[in-house]
């Protein structure tokens, strides 16, 4: 990324000025730290001191998940009205029909984007450390944790762009760009619950391609990436890729579709200009 991107210096100006970039990094660090500190304290004065002294195994994953369950909200609105902005306040025109190129445009409304997420997402650093000193789990299992959230940001922004390309209206374009979030993290692993739900009820054991497509289905989702990892539920060892972790699976398939979004964008943008 070409960090002398005008769009980009312009983006990051802009969005850092005001109060609100600091406002929701602060709710997002606050809301963190009291889910954290709240299991901590409840679990300080029922757990057994076993469980207190590996604190570190059950607030990890908690924060973590809370994280991706964060980024699958905010990341969409980062990115959604990148276009959609420029159209209603009718400077699209201008910035299109300017000599920044459509890929100059790409890449800084979308670069400035994950700038601003990933200040969010590494703002919870200190935390995760102070929950990695608790003891029991992996620095490899966190560093792999953040690399699915990453990723995830990434695709989700990348996502909401296109959107924004595509509709006119700032809102419409969050909407469906939170809509089209929850499909890909929520109802897919829903479709595989379903199946599995729906072959409990066969007589017979269901057919291994069937539990195939139930597996390659929950490979798509960043929670069960991190689930895999942390605390590490086990693959059956019939399915399809087994041998593969599910995390690889899961950012190889969210890059392809980050890659897809962009090209979609770029030739949205492209096509316009050869309009005006």
């Amino acid at each position: 990324m070409d960090l002398s991107n005008p769009i980009l210096i312009k983006e990051m100006r802009t969005r850092m000025r005001g109060t609100r970039a600091f406002l929701v990094l602060t709710g997002y660090v606050v809301t963190l730290s009291l889910i954290v500190s709240l299991i901590y304290i409840v679990m300080h004065k029922n757990a057994p001191t076993t469980v207190v002294n590996q604190a570190g195994s059950v607030l990890t994953p908690v924060l973590i998940y809370v994280q991706m369950a964060l980024i699958c909200l905010i990341a969409p609105t980062f990115s959604a009205s990148a276009i959609s902005s420029e159209r209603e306040q009718q400077t699209f025109d201008l910035l299109i029909t300017s000599l920044a190129k459509p890929s100059t445009i790409l890449f800084g409304k979308v670069g400035a984007a994950l700038s601003y997420l990933f200040l969010t997402l590494f703002g919870s650093l200190p935390l995760i450390a102070l929950t990695y000193s608790l003891g029991g789990v992996a620095l490899r299992d966190i560093a792999i944790a953040y690399l699915v959230m990453v990723v995830s940001g990434v695709t989700f922004c990348s996502m909401s762009f296109l959107w924004s390309t595509l509709i006119r209206r700032g809102v419409m374009a969050q909407l469906t760009s939170l809509i089209a979030v929850i499909f890909l993290v929520a109802a897919l692993p829903a479709l595989a619950l379903f199946f599995s739900a729906l072959a409990t009820n066969f007589n017979q054991s269901p057919s291994p391609a069937f539990m195939n497509v139930v597996f390659l289905l929950l490979r798509t989702n960043p929670f069960a990436a991190i689930a895999s990892q942390i605390p590490g539920i086990p693959i059956p060892a019939n399915v399809w890729l087994h041998s593969v972790p599910v995390w690889i699976t899961q950012v190889i398939f969210y890059l392809l579709l980050t890659a897809l979004s962009l090209l979609l964008s770029l030739k949205r943008l492209q096509r316009v200009r050869s309009w005006l």
